[in-house]
């Protein structure tokens, strides 16, 4: 309904933040075109919605506090389509944010490229010395264009590692990152302990540094 002709072919996985589908499009040549549907509901299920309103929050404010995670996961879009098109970032390709229950609920969709996961890769491929080296190399090439935007990831881990058809690695999973001039004084720990800095992990002050740490 929202993006005519995908179809969704099967689920790729599950994290956090979402769910992960694999989307085919035909056209009328006979070409076929895959793409990476992401799909992220606000709130992430209907008992913690209850879990709220049991808590005796007025629906008005219910209502702002989704709108306003809402407003967070569209900035990132923003972020990604300043980033697009480069050849170390995973291309985001359109979004789509529908309100459900009158605004009181959101459902989030994003098409992005598809890629194969760096743990699945590493699976079915030997990980050689040289790979390592490239996968070093192209994540160093991502974070250059990042510090060009002053964007700062703040989660690089293997499991937001992607590496394309071609043998190059890419970036993804924008979901936390920050713009540098707004992130200059830690307020949270939001990220992933076992590859965080001290400095995000203690709450103290931190700069682009932070991902090269990661």
């Amino acid at each position: 309904r929202i993006w005519a002709g995908w179809k969704i072919t099967h689920f790729i996985g599950e994290g956090s933040f979402g769910k992960v589908y694999k989307m085919i499009r035909k056209d009328r040549f006979g070409h076929s075109y895959e793409a990476a549907l992401k799909v992220i509901d606000i709130p992430q299920s209907q008992a913690e919605l209850r879990s709220i309103r049991y808590d005796g929050i007025e629906e008005k404010s219910i209502g702002e506090y989704f709108y306003a995670i809402a407003k967070d996961i569209a900035e990132e879009f923003a972020l990604m389509s300043k980033l697009k098109g480069n050849s170390n970032i995973v291309s985001y390709e359109d979004h789509a944010i529908v309100p459900q229950e009158k605004k009181m609920a959101w459902k989030i969709y994003i098409r992005m490229e598809l890629l194969t996961p760096l743990f699945e890769y590493i699976e079915e491929e030997k990980f050689t010395i040289t790979k390592v080296l490239q996968l070093g190399i192209d994540l160093c090439k991502a974070l250059e264009i990042c510090q060009q935007y002053n964007i700062i990831h703040r989660d690089i881990k293997p499991e937001n590692i992607f590496r394309t058809g071609f043998g190059n690695y890419k970036l993804g999973d924008f979901g936390i990152a920050r713009m540098n001039d707004k992130a200059v004084t830690g307020i949270n720990r939001r990220g992933t302990y076992e590859y965080m800095a001290p400095e995000v992990f203690n709450c103290e002050t931190w700069d682009k540094r932070v991902d090269i740490y990661s």
